[in-house]
């Protein structure tokens, strides 16, 4: 893995340079070097500083682009068919996080099984940077789309279709994460209520009975107060498991334990003890993989309604965009180990990226 010193970063005297034109961008320069824009980017980000790195496109202060020696770019398909190309990471191993120019929607998918019921819930969802402070906490937009999709047909029963028009009225939602890709609040309360006069008006055009008018007293008092939309969100499965924080040190030895806190309950925060480490080499597929392996502790912050005494697993996987450093696909399960078993799922995976 190669650990980006910022002390080792005085390179002109080692590699070729190309000093940026005020116009150039990195597939121009690609074309008049005749060198591949992901090579140029690989053996940049390779030695440069972290502010350097290059993501989309070359940033705005960027003044030289770092190249190889010409002898490496001559053999540079067999160097790279020899040998696993390293993870780059910055300071301290940490994994950087670099959401400025994310605008890119998600298949997701939601999977259910308990006994012999299996529940499937499928939905788009982007995901946008919008802006960041002086103390690195970043806002970003949540947009669903209005098509839901359980068990692979739009929903037909009247809790089903109920859910998916409440739910309405948080999108676009914003929310603010913190400088490691960890979601801890939500913005924009005062828009989501403001939503709401229009979509309860639409739900009681639509909609009728006792059941409806429980469903809709209970949600006007969750959107009472931020805190109260804040604590319900908590149990949003894409927006704990994509903004999980994925983005800190893994140490010289790629790897350490810590404690997760992950809503396998809705509403109730289940904790496991969990080993995060990532792989020294890039895959296949020339993703960054993560990995989160652990099991359920009592640790005093939550447990599991009738399933403590149980072991419980948690397993998730995370595909990261070598370049950019942004979620390309992540797999999460939750497995309740008993004679018959719960498993929970979720799946993202990117449908496309739009370049800023």
């Amino acid at each position: 893995m190669y650990y980006i010193e910022e002390s080792e970063v005085s390179f002109h005297g080692r590699h070729r340079t190309y000093k940026v034109k005020k116009g150039d961008t990195l597939e121009s320069v690609s074309l008049d070097l005749g060198i591949a824009a992901s090579e140029l980017r690989r053996y940049h980000n390779m030695y440069c500083e972290i502010p350097d790195l290059i993501e989309a496109d070359f940033k705005r202060h960027l003044e030289f682009l770092i190249l190889a020696p010409e002898k490496s770019e001559i053999s540079k398909t067999d160097i790279i068919d020899k040998r696993p190309q390293e993870v780059i990471l910055g300071k301290n191993y940490r994994l950087p996080f670099t959401p400025e120019q994310v605008d890119q929607s998600y298949n997701v998918k939601y999977t259910y099984e308990r006994e012999d019921e299996i529940d499937v819930t499928e939905i788009k969802i982007n995901v946008k940077w919008i802006a960041a402070d002086i103390n690195k906490y970043h806002l970003f937009e949540i947009n669903r789309a209005s098509d839901i999709y359980i068990n692979g047909k739009i929903p037909d029963t009247m809790m089903d279709g109920l859910a998916a028009k409440t739910a309405e009225v948080l999108y676009p939602l914003k929310i603010v994460v913190d400088e490691f890709g960890k979601w801890i609040d939500i913005y924009n309360h005062a828009e989501i209520e403001s939503r709401w006069g229009k979509i309860k008006s639409e739900i009681l055009d639509y909609y009728e009975g006792e059941v409806v008018e429980k469903y809709i007293e209970h949600l006007e008092r969750t959107l009472e107060s931020s805190e109260r939309v804040l604590s319900s969100l908590r149990s949003d499965y894409f927006l704990r498991s994509f903004f999980n924080g994925i983005h800190v040190g893994y140490t010289a030895d790629y790897e350490f334990e810590k404690d997760l806190s992950f809503p396998l309950q809705k509403e109730t925060e289940s904790v496991f003890r969990v080993q995060h480490k990532m792989a020294p080499n890039l895959d296949d597929a020339e993703y960054i993989r993560i990995e989160q392996r652990g099991n359920y502790t009592d640790s005093g912050f939550g447990f599991l309604y009738g399933h403590a005494h149980l072991k419980v697993n948690y397993n998730a996987a995370y595909f990261i965009n070598s370049d950019t450093y942004t979620i390309e696909k992540m797999n999460l399960e939750c497995n309740i180990e008993k004679a018959q078993p719960i498993k929970t799922m979720i799946e993202i995976e990117l449908l496309k990226m739009k370049k800023v």
